[in-house]
């Protein structure tokens, strides 16, 4: 079965974490690029997973993602870009709260009909 929406999961999931837990997971990358290029990466991509597996996103959840995203596009002279930040930078607490609150909204391969993997065997 297909999971819709793994890339954008992957990247809230990791998103949600907290920040030792971040960089544990992302090691030997630069965490709030790596952070942040994944949900770009989820949020631009999710048309297309919409037509790949048939499952459409509510509309406030797709506005949610995209503000979500939006929170995180700094300069790249931000301090949001610090390592440090993620501890501190109040940015990243509601960047990961969010997370955590979207997290849920998402559908699973389960949630439909529609999901199912139509990948050649």
């Amino acid at each position: 079965m297909t999971i819709p929406f793994r890339l954008l999961r992957d990247a809230l999931i990791q998103l949600a974490l907290d920040p030792q837990q971040q960089r544990q997971v992302l090691a030997g990358t630069v965490v709030t690029d790596e952070l942040v290029l994944d949900l770009d990466n989820a949020v631009v991509s999710l048309e297309h997973e919409s037509q790949r597996t048939g499952v459409t996103l509510d509309e406030a959840l797709l506005s949610a993602l995209r503000e979500l995203n939006d929170l995180l596009a700094a300069q790249s002279s931000d301090e949001l870009w610090d390592d440090e930040s993620l501890d501190t930078h109040p940015t990243w607490a509601h960047a990961r709260q969010k997370a955590r609150e979207l997290l849920p909204q998402l559908p699973t391969g389960s949630d439909s009909a529609d999901s199912k993997d139509t990948t050649p065997a």
